[in-house]
């Protein structure tokens, strides 16, 4: 018979007045609380106050903190609301039949931010309703990230550039927990913020998550701002004319591609083809700013890849490498 274990020192329960719940800091990755109280679904069960909806869970700082992501110092005897924050949105919001005159805590005593954010993890996993933009979400907001475009939310392209530049660091193209966004949007933040500093064009349903991809690996590896006028062209759909040879630039060989054969299905055969496929458009549209001539058609972006792992930056003012010297 196995040992039993006790967790009295860690956690106990604590009773909240309705009005202490609402001054309780929210968890530092919190979701997107403030739309989903305005959920239907989360209107349905809520609209109805009932006991069970009167218990929460927090957590109290045991001893001064320093966040080293975000650079913010906490202190000893901070309180953050880990679940609930849906609901005290959606009572504050004046949807419920009722308001809680207490909220019973399950308060737990933790020594760092780190445990805060796991802690809030593992209460969300338990109920299954945290989707991964829902954890982009909280990762965004724990960096301070505030993305007006939602797309920017949807992880796949994201995590996919992050596999491809640094397989060692991130050796899987999904699956991410939160604190594993926290890192890769992190290590993608310039790039990030860039592609959501412009109105992307509403010419398609939406941008191939590929493209993302090789978006960020393009504006990693050419950190100027020719890249980034490239890549605004490309999701701004600003094509040119062909010139007199009836030879098409790169960002347009992306925009009619895109045009002529839709977004296409994102999965693990087709995002490195894809990936590889606009990043060779986006390198050669990078060269044509470079003095080489447009091409009259495509050659093999196989291997096109390799100059866009993770090595030290090249300026805008450098030549081109060997590299990058893809033979059409």
């Amino acid at each position: 018979m196995k040992d039993k274990k006790s967790f009295g020192n860690v956690m106990s329960t604590k009773i909240y007045s309705y009005d202490e719940f609402l001054t309780l800091e929210q968890s530092p990755v919190q979701r997107n609380h403030k739309t989903r109280a305005k959920e239907k679904r989360v209107f349905e069960k809520l609209n109805a106050l009932l006991p069970q909806h009167t218990v929460i869970a927090t957590a109290q700082l045991s001893k001064d903190a320093f966040d080293p992501e975000t650079g913010k110092q906490w202190y000893k005897n901070q309180s953050f609301l880990i679940d609930a924050h849906t609901r005290r949105q959606f009572w504050q919001n004046g949807s419920s039949d009722y308001l809680p005159e207490s909220l019973t805590s399950q308060h737990f005593m933790v020594d760092d931010i780190g445990e805060v954010r796991d802690l809030y993890y593992s209460f969300d996993n338990s109920t299954n309703t945290e989707k991964s933009s829902d954890l982009a979400y909280g990762s965004c907001r724990y960096l301070n990230m505030e993305l007006s475009n939602i797309s920017l939310y949807q992880v796949t392209g994201i995590t996919w550039a992050a596999h491809f530049y640094d397989r060692k660091q991130f050796p899987k193209g999904g699956g991410y927990d939160g604190n594993g966004l926290i890192v890769i949007y992190g290590e993608f933040k310039n790039e990030i913020k860039f592609l959501d500093s412009f109105s992307w064009s509403n010419k398609f349903p939406k941008y191939p998550h590929p493209l993302r991809t090789a978006s960020l690996l393009f504006l990693k590896k050419w950190d100027s701002d020719i890249a980034r006028t490239i890549v605004q062209k490309v999701f701004a759909n600003r094509f040119e004319s062909p010139d007199s040879k009836e030879r098409i630039d790169g960002v347009t060989a992306i925009i009619e591609h895109i045009k002529a054969n839709g977004v296409g299905h994102a999965n693990y055969e087709t995002i490195p083809v894809q990936t590889e496929y606009y990043l060779y458009w986006l390198n050669q549209a990078y060269q044509e700013t470079q003095g080489k001539e447009r091409l009259h058609q495509k050659g093999s972006s196989s291997g096109i890849m390799e100059g866009y792992i993770k090595r030290v930056k090249v300026n805008e003012f450098a030549q081109l490498d060997d590299e990058f010297s893809v033979e059409v």
